[in-house]
C-alpha cells in the first residue's frame, strides 16, 4: 500500500523514533511525507520531499492534501500535534486527504476553546482509529467508538542493539523556555540547572547537557547555560547535539546511569533502558502519564521551579528505576488497527 505520513518531520529525537518504528515495522509497503528541508533518506520504503521550494508551493496551494489523496491511508503520528497555541488553531483543518485517517501516539491540549476542542473531535470522527498515549486525553473523547489508549509508542522501542552501560554520567536533556514555555521562565530554569548540575558533579556525575531538536531551540538554551558558568564549571560539561543520527543518540542515553529529562521522550527512553529518570517538567503530558503508571518519580516542574530544592534531591531518587513492562506489552496497541490492515509478517 502507498501511506503518507502526517507528522513533525524537523530531526526531533523522539518523532524521528516513531518514524523509524512505524517504517521498519511495515516495510512491504512505501510511505510518503513532506518536511520543510529536513531530509529522511535512511529508509528504503520512505520517500520524503524535502526540498524548501517545494514545501512552500505544498503549503501555499494546499497541495498536502492531494499528496496524501494519492495515497490509500494517511498516518498522523506524533505526540503533542493537537495543541492550541494562537487564535488561528481554532480554525485548522485537521482531515488530511479522503483517504483513510489512522491517528496514533498523540495527546491532546493544553486547549483555549471549545471551538478548537469540538474541531478537532469532528476530525477523530472521521478517523478510522484514534490511539491516544495518556488517558486523559482518552477521557476527554472516549464518547467516541474509534477512541482508544495505549502507553506510548516508544515504551515497545526495539533496544537490543543499543550500548548500555551503567557509567556515573548524568544525560541532561535540555529545552528553550522561550520555544516551550515563556522567556520569563528562563533565567530561573537556566540557573537552576546549573545547581543541578553542580549538585551531581558532587555526588560524582560525569554531566552531558543533550538536545533532542535544534529546531525548536534546545542547542540555543544549553549554549546560554554553559555561557553562564565559569571556567572551571564549563569544562566539566559535555554536549550532545542531535542532528538525526537515531542509533547515536540511543547510545548516548544509553552509556549513562541517571536521565534528567526535560524532554518528554528523555523520561520515556531513559525508562525503556532501565535508567533511573528526574523528569523536568513544562507542561502536564509527562505527569499524565508518569500517573497512568502509578509511577511516584521525584520531578522539577518549570512553572515553579524556584521554590524547588535541588537539596531535596534523595539517593533513592537517583537509583529509582521503574518497572516498565506492562507498559511495554501495552504500548503494542498503539499499531493494532495499522496492524490489522498492512497485515505484518
Amino acid at each position: 500500500m502507498k501511506l503518507y505520513i502526517k507528522a513533525f518531520l524537523a530531526k526531533n529525537l523522539g518523532d524521528d523514533l516513531f518514524i523509524k518504528g512505524l517504517v521498519n515495522r511495515y516495510k512491504n509497503h512505501k510511505f510518503y511525507a513532506i518536511s520543510n528541508g529536513f531530509k529522511y533518506n535512511t529508509y528504503n520504503n520512505l520517500k520524503v520531499y524535502s526540498n524548501k521550494f517545494i514545501y512552500k508551493i505544498i503549503r501555499k496551494f494546499k497541495l498536502q492534501k492531494h499528496l496524501a489523496n494519492m495515497c490509500e491511508a494517511t498516518i498522523t503520528i506524533g505526540g503533542s500535534l493537537y495543541m492550541e497555541k494562537t487564535e488561528n488553531d481554532k480554525h485548522k483543518e485537521f482531515t488530511l486527504g479522503k483517504n483513510k485517517q489512522y491517528i496514533l501516539g498523540c495527546n491532546f491540549g493544553p486547549y483555549k476553546t471549545q471551538e478548537y476542542f469540538n474541531n478537532v473531535k469532528n476530525a477523530f470522527k472521521k478517523a478510522e482509529d484514534v490511539c491516544f498515549r495518556e488517558k486523559y486525553s482518552y477521557e476527554l473523547f472516549k464518547d467516541l467508538k474509534n477512541v482508544r489508549y495505549a502507553p506510548d509508542i516508544l515504551f515497545s522501542l526495539d533496544i537490543s542493539e543499543v550500548k548500555i552501560t551503567n557509567r556515573k554520567r548524568a544525560i541532561i536533556s535540555i529545552v528553550s523556555c522561550s520555544y516551550k514555555l515563556d522567556e520569563s521562565y528562563t533565567e530561573n530554569y537556566e540557573s537552576k540547572m546549573i545547581e543541578l548540575i553542580n549538585f551531581l558533579i558532587q555526588k560524582g556525575y560525569e554531566i552531558c547537557l543533550m538536545s533532542f531538536c535544534k529546531r525548536e531551540k534546545d542547542e540555543e538554551a544549553i549554549e546560554s547555560i554553559v555561557n553562564r558558568c565559569n571556567e572551571e564549571l564549563r569544562e566539566k560539561i559535555e554536549t550532545y547535539y542531535y542532528r538525526g543520527n537515531v542509533e547515536e543518540a540511543l547510545d548516548v542515553l544509553g552509556d549513562s546511569s541517571l536521565i534528567v529529562g526535560a524532554r518528554f521522550h528523555a523520561n520515556i527512553l531513559g525508562m525503556v533502558l532501565g535508567k533511573p529518570v528526574i523528569p523536568v517538567i513544562y507542561g502536564d503530558k509527562i505527569k499524565n502519564v508518569l500517573n497512568d503508571m502509578n509511577a511516584n518519580l521525584k520531578t522539577i516542574d518549570i512553572r515553579k521551579i524556584e521554590e524547588f530544592e535541588i537539596s531535596s534531591i534523595q539517593q533513592e531518587d537517583l537509583e529509582k528505576v521503574i518497572n516498565i513492562e506492562k507498559e511495554r506489552e501495552q504500548s503494542e496497541k498503539q499499531f493494532k488497527a495499522l496492524d490489522e490492515i498492512l497485515r505484518r509478517e
